[in-house]
């Protein structure tokens, strides 16, 4: 099995971390000797674009653009901002906004995307019939990918394997979409269809991959996302002792600001004078409107660094400079299979990570299995306090960190796909 076509929306200019998964995994089936074709949208929305990921295409890949039309489009009539990542997860107020929020969720089905399914699976058909592949990837959300992946196979004899990177209609924000009855049937309908026609699933958590198998997925395989080796050039000292730098990168929603984190690092302020001069804040990526006002409010205006927006070969390179990286899940619907794709990046960075999140679950156990990793309950402030005094006093080891993260790689993760499209011959 040789040749494979990846459809995905989410490919540079694009930024953020639904480019990265099927970027590195392309690069390395490409040094595998497979013959890769994406397809993709040109000029999608995106609230992340990263010129400097076109860089790192590889020029074996052949990739295929088609033009798209998007509702958020209609929005930019009425804002000039640029559509938030968090868009479905915030209440739209006034009501040309709400109207145009409700014809999203129940004429665009499975998403915004939708009107984008038929002219692909006609432009892919022809595609295929000229130049034959054996195998079919595709990836979401947006599950709109899945659909057009499910229309090719009705008439090429490919196999197909469906990667869900987040759950369908378990994903966080489903139950808030002001969807009729009969939408929420037809999702379910169209989730069990590309479930049990697909070869094979491909998911990121083993939380996740259970559940697929509940609702009747024919085959699933748990591949987590990953780190590149080769987009890190670790420092040869550590940072400096003098400085204990917190770092955060990607999107800091309302629902990830926990303030029991704050209350403790307020409290260890008034308690070490040491960690008072030496705390910085770097945070970078799109923040919820309060959070600037709490920085003015706990007095730690002057100790933030933020970024908009990094490229992620800079935002990389920060990473491996911070004393602390966090992370930090929200209290949502199919928590326990959610491993936020930037704890994998930070385990690369070989940095202590601290994350916040629901007990038991997958992201724990992946972080327990580290020996920079700490993780920290919902509220837990006495295991908070502990976490932090613990990295803060590890800025003057002379230790480095060895651990076995490979397992985590791109390219052993590369290999692993390999194994399962010849299994699938």
């Amino acid at each position: 099995m040789k040749k494979i076509l990846i459809i995905t929306y989410y490919w540079p200019p694009k930024g953020g971390v639904g480019v990265q998964r099927w970027l590195k995994l392309a690069k390395y089936l490409d040094r595998a000797g497979y013959d890769v074709t994406v397809y993709t949208a040109k000029d999608g929305i995106t609230s992340v674009k990263d010129d400097k990921l076109t860089e790192s295409v590889p020029n074996g890949i052949t990739v295929l653009e088609r033009k798209i039309f998007e509702p958020q489009k209609l929005l930019k009539v009425f804002s000039k901002k640029t559509v938030s990542a968090d868009y479905l997860m915030t209440k739209n107020n006034g009501p040309i906004k709400r109207l145009l929020y409700w014809i999203r969720a129940n004429v665009f089905v499975p998403d915004s995307r939708a009107f984008w399914i038929k002219p692909s699976i006609r432009f892919l058909n022809k595609q295929l019939t000229e130049n034959p592949v054996d195998l079919v990837i595709s990836t979401g959300p947006p599950h709109s990918m899945h659909l057009i992946a499910m229309g090719l196979v009705k008439k090429h004899p490919v196999k197909w394997v469906a990667d869900f990177r987040d759950p369908w209609t378990n994903i966080v924000f489903f139950d808030n979409l002001p969807l009729m009855k009969f939408i929420v049937k037809k999702h379910k309908r169209l989730e069990k269809k590309v479930l049990t026609t697909a070869d094979h699933l491909l998911t990121v958590s083993p939380s996740w991959g259970e559940d697929f198998k509940s609702m009747g997925a024919n085959e699933v395989s748990v591949i987590t996302n990953g780190f590149d080796p080769e987009d890190y050039v670790y420092p040869e000292t550590k940072p400096q002792p003098s400085e204990f730098k917190i770092g955060y990168f990607g999107l800091f929603n309302k629902d990830r600001d926990h303030s029991f984190f704050w209350e403790v690092l307020q409290e260890m302020r008034s308690e070490l004078p040491e960690l008072e001069d030496d705390l910085k804040l770097f945070f970078s990526g799109e923040m919820h409107p309060e959070f600037f006002s709490t920085m003015k409010t706990l007095d730690l205006e002057n100790k933030l660094e933020y970024h908009t927006f990094m490229n992620h070969k800079d935002a990389i390179c920060e990473m491996t400079q911070c004393d602390l990286l966090l992370v930090s899940q929200a209290e949502e619907k199919a928590i326990n299979g959610r491993i936020p794709a930037k704890v994998f990046e930070y385990i690369g960075a070989k940095r202590p990570v601290l994350a916040i999140g629901e007990k038991g679950s997958d992201l724990e156990k992946i972080l327990d299995d580290i020996s920079f990793g700490w993780f920290v309950g919902f509220g837990d402030k006495t295991a908070m306090k502990e976490a932090i005094l613990a990295i803060y006093q590890l800025r003057t080891s002379s230790e480095g960190f060895d651990d076995a993260i490979s397992k985590y790689s791109r390219e052993l993760q590369a290999k692993q796909v390999v194994e399962l499209f010849d299994s699938l011959k």
